[in-house]
């Protein structure tokens, strides 16, 4: 009998260990939707998640905020939205919201209207716009690149590089933006002109709107009938224009007389691929202007999960703390050198890139 008791209590005894051992221990589930409370939804523009350039990289980064925190792609973590139609834009960040994502980053500045509106009309939600300076709201925060610096240099590697003595540059649209990326350009052009006491001449054109890359083509390929060698193209997904006028003059000369493309936003060296004259395999993209909008999501994504969402700030990135970047690709030994001095000055504050 009094084994049976012993028995007895020890069963409860090790009953109740294992009750409040059950209470004390971190359930798994609730320490994955701790990590997931912060959902994240992408709008991105009309061009969508692959269009080697902005969309795809901040896609890109927000992927890889996920592996690193182990969330599933979806709606209950994060995702992307693409919209059919500029018009659509505000039904597609309403489709977000209705969804529940507690965090809306919108891709480019032309989201940046209806990502404003909804900011305002929804103070408990996060809003995010990449590529845009954002009034200071507490909801509301802005990634912007100093796009003038990483075409400073694009226009330094022009300038070396050119045989012709006359550079293009294709942009997408009229914009605050885009004119940091003109000015940018052609300073680091007249600059490097200068330097080398030569006469190079830049002849600009703009699209329109970052979608239409058959009158990016057109407008390509009249810039390298009229002996432009080079085309530095900041236009979105309108820019797979400008790779293929280049790539259908290259496929009909040798290699030594190829024409070249400057890339933007992600490295598009894979862009540049083709087959010269007589089937030598070859690249015309000379150099790409990088930005880190994969880094800067991954960033802001971390900082909300940890409660300290920028509210009212514009985050900046730049040439100093890596968020602008030029990759060495087919530029010359000589070439790259001169780029790196210049990238140097203007971190040390020596050249002053203009922004219009």
């Amino acid at each position: 009998m009094k084994l049976n008791k012993k028995f007895n209590l020890l069963l409860i005894t090790s009953t109740i260990f294992l009750m409040a051992s059950a209470c004390s221990k971190p359930n798994h589930e609730e320490t994955i939707n701790k990590k997931t409370d912060n959902h994240i939804a992408l709008i991105s523009d009309i061009n969508g998640i692959k269009d080697n350039s902005l969309n795809q990289s901040v896609w890109n980064g927000l992927k890889d905020y996920g592996t690193k925190n182990d969330l599933p792609e979806g709606n209950k973590s994060y995702n992307y939205f693409v919209p059919k139609d500029p018009k659509n834009y505000q039904t597609t960040i309403n489709e977000a919201l209705d969804k529940n994502f507690s965090t809306i980053i919108g891709v480019g500045y032309t989201l940046k209207p209806n990502i404003i509106k909804a900011a305002k009309n929804n103070p408990k939600k996060n809003f995010v716009v990449i590529d845009a300076h954002t009034p200071k709201l507490k909801n509301l925060a802005g990634i912007s690149f100093k796009n003038q610096e990483g075409a400073y240099l694009a226009g330094v590697a022009a300038a070396y590089t050119t045989k012709s003595q006359i550079v293009g540059l294709v942009l997408g649209q009229n914009s605050k933006e885009m004119a940091s990326f003109k000015a940018g350009f052609i300073q680091g052009v007249r600059t490097t002109n200068r330097e080398l006491h030569k006469h190079i001449k830049v002849v600009s054109q703009t699209v329109g709107n970052f979608s239409d890359a058959n009158k990016a083509h057109d407008i390509a390929q009249e810039m390298y009938n009229k002996k432009a060698d080079i085309i530095f193209q900041a236009a979105g997904k309108s820019g797979q224009g400008v790779f293929k006028a280049a790539q259908e003059i290259n496929q009909a000369r040798s290699v030594g007389q190829k024409v070249w493309v400057i890339g933007s936003d992600e490295d598009q060296s894979k862009l540049g691929d083709y087959l010269a004259k007589g089937g030598q395999p070859s690249n015309f993209t000379l150099t790409s202007v990088i930005k880190s909008a994969d880094l800067a999501v991954e960033d802001i994504a971390t900082q909300t999960a940890s409660g300290k969402f920028p509210g009212g700030k514009t985050l900046k990135y730049g040439l100093k703390n890596k968020g602008i970047s030029l990759v060495q690709g087919n530029l010359s030994y000589h070439t790259w050198i001169k780029v790196q001095k210049a990238k140097q000055k203007i971190i040390d504050g020596k050249i002053k890139v203009d922004t219009d």
